[in-house]
């Protein structure tokens, strides 16, 4: 019988150390957190990240694939040309949290249905990529951020088997409309326009239902709507801290874009309608435009060709916004029948362009419609002009 005891107790113990020795899955409780958008343009977008709790343990750990190093000495020309690295970072719960009440922004959390060895295998994924080697990733605001990666985490991972997304979202959308709808909600009218002006045609791809989750509220509808074998992805929601921030009121119309891009756009071609001084000042503001225009096209050269945001290629903005523009008020009045050969085919361009973006609603900012026609506009009558100039000084034949 003390023999039977001995090894019962052995047995009982070499048990006791296994379990010991291997993480307990069933004290791990995984969920996506959303956080509602805030009010300045890094947060406009909202948040996610992931909390796993692990009471064997006694720990409540958020992981957040949204860092970086802000006191970086090189952090801004890192960033304007898209060499900056985010990476994976962890806080307590409550760390996580205080930031959120402190700007009185909203956290809704989804637990997700995920079985022991998911569980399991999901938090050792992370601690892998937590590590130093691991942890850093190229940013790419469409297509590898803080929503897809933990996309990919839940809906690609080859341990999480039987998902299947349902549809929810409307057909025929585009990243751009996507971002159009955070913008205008936070009155950001302007920096609409500014990342239009940046962001290539390939955000005016339609998105599918996977694609539609780069933004973190879209995630969260993702994992609401999904099915993981007979059952719902989604065992719980919660708001564990609800959206405290102030709404905005409405921007009065004479502080948008369009309105303030028409009215000098009306004021610039006005002037031509009088004589004397005014056609002075119209020639001034000729040359300002035309030397503003080049400018602006040799940034999007730039963010095109000489950074690593891949977003910013294929923009269309560049037929209008022409780096040779910038030679332009310094040849006016010149002699050279090439420069008004230019002027009259740039004319033509505008139009051609304008008529190709109302087909393709999205692809031009609506603002920038009365300053493509004034640029058509002005370089006709500026093309008319020199032609004259040259037929009187003889350059051409009449």
């Amino acid at each position: 019988m003390n023999r039977l005891k001995n090894i019962f107790l052995l047995l009982l113990f070499l048990g006791f150390g296994f379990a010991q020795g291997q993480p307990d899955s069933s004290k791990l409780r995984i969920s996506l957190l959303t956080c509602t958008p805030g009010s300045e343009l890094y947060s406009v977008f909202g948040h996610n990240a992931l909390r796993i709790i692990d009471s064997a343990s006694g720990t409540d750990v958020v992981y957040n694939y949204g860092t970086f190093n802000f006191s970086d000495p090189d952090f801004y020309t890192k960033f304007v040309r898209g060499k900056l690295l985010y990476f994976l970072s962890q806080s307590s719960f409550d760390d996580f949290m205080a930031e959120y009440r402190y700007f009185k922004r909203g956290v809704i959390e989804q637990v997700l249905n995920l079985n022991s060895s998911e569980k399991t295998q999901l938090q050792q994924f992370m601690f892998d990529n937590i590590r130093e080697e691991n942890r850093y990733y190229s940013y790419d605001f469409l297509f590898d951020n803080c929503s897809t990666r933990l996309r990919d985490l839940i809906f690609k991972n080859s341990n999480i088997q039987g998902v299947a997304i349902g549809p929810f979202v409307a057909p025929k959308i585009t990243f751009r409309d996507h971002l159009h709808a955070y913008l205008d909600k936070a009155n950001m009218k302007w920096t609409a326009l500014g990342i239009d002006l940046i962001v290539g045609l390939q955000a005016d791809a339609e998105m599918d239902v996977y694609e539609s989750m780069f933004l973190p509220e879209f995630l969260a509808k993702g994992v609401l709507k999904t099915k993981k074998g007979n059952d719902n992805l989604l065992v719980e929601e919660q708001i564990i801290l609800p959206d405290g921030q102030a709404q905005q009121g409405r921007t009065p119309f004479w502080k948008l874009p369009f309105f303030a891009i028409f009215c000098f756009s009306f004021v610039w071609v006005g002037l031509g309608f009088f004589k004397g001084k005014w056609n002075r000042y119209q020639s001034v503001l000729d040359r300002i435009v035309f030397m503003l225009t080049g400018m602006l096209g040799l940034v999007m050269v730039f963010m095109w060709f000489g950074t690593d945001h891949a977003n910013c290629s294929k923009n269309i903005n560049l037929v209008w916004a022409i780096p040779v523009n910038m030679a332009i008020p310094f040849l006016m009045g010149n002699s050279k029948p090439l420069v008004y050969t230019y002027l009259k085919i740039y004319s033509l361009l505008l139009l051609l362009l304008m008529i190709v973006t109302m087909l393709n609603p999205g692809w031009l900012n609506l603002a920038l419609y009365p300053l493509l026609l004034a640029l058509s506009y002005r370089s006709w009558i500026l093309a008319q002009a020199g032609k004259d100039l040259l037929k009187k000084t003889g350059t051409v034949n009449t």
